[in-house]
């Protein structure tokens, strides 16, 4: 569910500036837990909901529980497969967008690109990333969200 938020946008010697945005539930599955930190510090000053998960598990029970308009999932984790990760999340909630995030070069590897384009995922971003990257993502998998 998106809730109606403000995000404030504040300048040097100007006066501060409101504008209306649509916020949204998103989930971050990282093993680096300064990639879930970066996520959540970026994406709350854009006024979204942002919550972390370290594991696949804990990605799985966190969907099972809650719906997450966005993931982004690290596609190289310990523990469950996150290919099966991804899988689980569009079981449960086939609505959320998946973007795979890696250090991989996924436009040199079509196989992995394709393998996880298959199983549901809506885009990749590649690491190191910049906060106007995932933005610009976000836009394009959400294009009814309005964001700066």
């Amino acid at each position: 569910m998106r809730e109606e938020g403000a995000k404030k946008i504040v300048g040097d010697d100007r006066k501060e500036e409101v504008e209306k945005s649509q916020s949204m539930n998103i989930l971050t599955v990282d093993d680096e837990e300064e990639i879930c930190r970066m996520f959540t510090k970026w994406l709350s000053l854009e006024g979204h909901k942002v919550k972390s998960a370290l594991t696949g598990k804990e990605a799985i029970k966190l969907v099972e529980n809650e719906y997450f308009d966005i993931v982004f999932l690290d596609i190289i984790m310990p523990g469950i497969p996150p290919i099966e990760v991804l899988e689980k999340i569009k079981e449960i909630s086939p609505k959320t967008k998946v973007i795979v995030i890696t250090g991989q070069l996924m436009d040199v590897d079509k196989d992995l690109s394709n393998e996880f384009s298959q199983k549901g995922a809506s885009e990749h971003l590649q690491k190191p990333f910049k906060m106007e990257e995932i933005i610009e993502i976000i836009r394009r998998v959400c294009p009814e969200i309005a964001m700066i």
